[in-house]
């Protein structure tokens, strides 16, 4: 795999509603949607003459982004459960409030810490990405289109670059909704991040999202 084009999925209810993110399901918002459709229509610019996989998380905000972008393409996607979110257990489809109630004490080290019961780490999410990157290394010789979540996104960065669990809590990055990053091998052939987190395609059509704080446990 020489290149994955990495899409975080378009606006979503839960935000709009104070829900948990992780596992909960929620479905694209009118922005959302719109959001998706301009991605699609700048990736169909991109991805002409170039094979590709497109491989999506099967959790409804991320599936919905991607039937709107391959329904652009003339492709199917591949759904895989392996490129959900963080599991949240049982503060899936809560209030950040209810959440905040159940969540579990900080333990160290973060990466090991399961926030809430039923949930899993920031580790054990990195390993379950990773392996599906794997598989997913073995399928596509040439690109890879992935459409997931903000935390799952940056266990595909860090797979990329080949940095360990160690590396959670000193080192991350932003994902706006229907963001673009381009991770790529350059002319050393060095794993490289070529574009990260570009939003130029929603601004040119106004779509772009309200920044977002940063992500916690509870949200």
């Amino acid at each position: 795999m020489k290149r994955i084009i990495l899409v975080r999925h378009g606006q979503a209810e839960h935000g709009e509603k104070g829900l948990t993110g992780g596992w909960t399901e929620s479905h694209l918002t009118t922005l959302g949607e719109k959001q998706a459709h301009v991605t699609g229509r700048h990736l169909s610019e991109i991805l002409d003459d170039v094979e590709y996989g497109f491989y999506a998380s099967n959790l409804a905000r991320a599936s919905e982004t991607a039937r709107i972008i391959c329904g652009q393409l003339d492709t199917r996607p591949i759904f895989d459960g392996d490129l959900r979110e963080l599991n949240n257990g049982e503060a899936a489809n809560l209030t950040t409030e209810e959440a905040r109630e159940m969540q579990n004490p900080p333990t160290e080290p973060l990466v090991d810490y399961v926030p809430y019961p039923g949930a899993e780490s920031w580790r054990q999410m990195s390993e379950r990405v990773g392996d599906c990157l794997q598989r997913i290394d073995g399928e596509c010789p040439d690109t890879a289109v992935i459409v997931t979540h903000e935390g799952a996104a940056k266990a595909v960065v860090h797979w990329w670059l080949g940095l360990g669990p160690e590396h959670w809590e000193s080192i991350s990055y932003d994902f706006a909704h229907a963001s673009m990053t381009m991770l790529t091998v350059n002319r050393f052939d060095q794993r490289t991040i070529s574009r990260l987190n570009d939003t130029r395609h929603l601004a040119a059509e106004q779509c772009e999202s309200e920044m977002e704080s940063l992500p916690g446990v509870t949200a």
